[in-house]
């Protein structure tokens, strides 16, 4: 590619809209059965899939830019509104115990929280600021709350969560232990072989760094979940900094208050950890180059699908990227997730292998997934080899590094499509997985938008363009030499 073609890619307020709409409509799928299929999900989860696909090809013009540069916060607004109408048509959780006073812990939160959203389109930072600290309080409050009255879900990740901290705090190797099966042996979610006598016989199924910050959450708070929830907080909090202006202070809470957002700390899912990692990685890129490695190497640790970042990393390194400097990113990435990871992983290697990666392998087809292939099945057609995602998922990694700029709301983009082609052709697709894509699509949202449309991030961005430049080595990944002073900003 040519200069003059790389800089025509540069990030769009198209793309930061559409990445917007589809991280709403999203939110729309998981709400309408809690994740599981249905006919309704399923059309959003289209829209949602058709979107992020426009999002990687449709060119923008510079009429639909500058208006939508003044739009768009109103429409963020409209959409949170939305959102926040629909958290409380439906029970923040199916386990919930409703009891006196439960409306002052729950719906008053809210409130502020619907305040203040709608203050983050006021011209003052300071008062965006102030809105940021009252949404990140409201959902913190009403997340203590969450936990503490459903204090038991009837979930294997509950259990596995919990009972491997247990295991862990006691010295034991819970990679190389037995879980209940609180589900019974005609559930049919396990492999046959793997299951028996009210057993399920593998040990923890996540990575060792999930397994570290779900101990941190039971001992320090006497529940796992506390460690989730404080993971949606800080993700949001990164969210919410990446850029200044409103943009990312807004995406921060459609991520925070997407309608099943409680739901999901709930059921004690891990994709809050995800979401922190990938928003800090894309912080990182941005306002902190020189940890950028180590932000990505936390990424690349937490769990195993993150692996599917890695083809699309080039969108990181910058417009000037060479294969050493995408080795030296990657290599150092991965040596942090090594080091997390195998002091655990060494203490039976046969155990962590069985139950971190070829526990995936053998995973039974689920037929009430939210994919088309389980849609494909319960209208009695063959279901096609699970080998289709991977294909599909490859195509949208070319696709991405074709069209995509290669910035940080570049790649957080291209995470966002990669996995949700990924898990919407897979056999196991539910409400957690989708969680992850809404908060990669808000970290894509908030990183996104033209530099040079607000003054102040022109003057920082330059700033640090002009230090990288004096280093190779600390470059920031996503930024240019300096550019002259009559040149545009990329």
């Amino acid at each position: 590619m040519t200069t003059s073609q790389e800089s025509l890619r540069r990030d769009t307020w198209l793309a930061v809209a559409l990445c917007a709409f589809a991280a709403f409509a999203l939110g729309r799928a998981v709400q309408v059965a809690n994740g599981m299929l249905h006919p309704a999900g399923l059309r959003w989860l289209t829209a949602a899939l058709v979107t992020v696909l426009l999002a990687l090809l449709a060119p923008s013009s510079t009429g639909l830019e500058r208006q939508l540069r003044s739009a768009l916060p109103l429409v963020l607004v409209a959409g949170l509104g939305l959102q926040f109408s629909q958290l409380l048509v439906t029970a923040p959780g199916i386990y919930v115990d409703f009891a006196p006073g439960w409306s002052v812990a729950f719906l008053r939160p809210l409130a502020f929280a619907a305040v203040a959203a709608g203050a983050l389109v006021l011209p003052h930072d300071r008062a965006r600021q102030l809105s940021v600290v009252v949404l990140l309080t409201a959902h913190l409050v009403v997340g203590v709350w969450l936990i503490r009255s459903s204090p038991a879900p009837a979930i294997d990740v509950f259990v596995f969560q919990r009972d491997a901290a247990h295991a862990l705090l006691s010295g034991g190797n819970p990679y190389a232990m037995a879980f209940p099966n609180i589900y019974g042996e005609s559930s049919g979610y396990y492999p046959p072989r793997l299951s028996g006598n009210g057993r399920v016989l593998f040990g923890f199924v996540y990575p060792p760094l999930s397994l570290l910050l779900a101990t941190a959450g039971q001992a320090i708070g006497g529940d796992v979940r506390y460690a989730h929830l404080i993971a949606m907080t800080l993700g949001a909090a990164l969210i919410a900094n990446i850029r200044p202006g409103p943009i990312g202070p807004l995406a921060a809470a459609l991520y925070l208050f997407t309608p099943r957002t409680f739901f999901v700390l709930e059921q004690s899912w891990t994709e809050p950890f995800v979401v922190l990692f990938l928003a800090a990685t894309v912080f990182c890129a941005v306002r902190l180059p020189r940890v950028l490695p180590y932000a990505l190497g936390l990424l690349l640790a937490v769990k195993q699908y993150t692996v599917l970042a890695v083809p699309v990393v080039p969108l990181l390194v910058g417009p000037q990227w060479t294969l050493a400097r995408f080795r030296s990113l990657v290599g150092r990435a991965v040596v942090v997730a090594l080091a997390i990871s195998l002091p655990l992983a060494l203490l039976d290697p046969a155990a962590f292998a069985r139950s971190v990666v070829t526990l995936q392998v053998h995973q039974p087809f689920r037929p009430d997934s939210l994919s088309y292939l389980a849609w494909l099945a319960d209208r009695g057609g063959s279901v096609p080899s699970v080998g289709i995602s991977f294909v599909a998922a490859a195509g949208v990694m070319g696709l991405a590094l074709w069209r995509l700029p290669r910035t940080a709301a570049g790649f957080a983009l291209a995470v966002a499509a990669v996995s949700l082609v990924f898990f919407a052709l897979n056999k196991q697709a539910f409400c957690n997985y989708y969680f992850f894509v809404i908060g990669a699509l808000c970290v894509a949202a908030a990183a996104g938008g033209p530099v040079s449309a607000d003054p102040a991030a022109t003057r920082s961005t330059r700033r640090r363009a002009g230090a990288a430049h004096r280093t190779d080595t600390d470059r920031r990944p996503d930024s240019p030499p300096p550019p002259d002073p009559g040149e545009r900003p990329r």
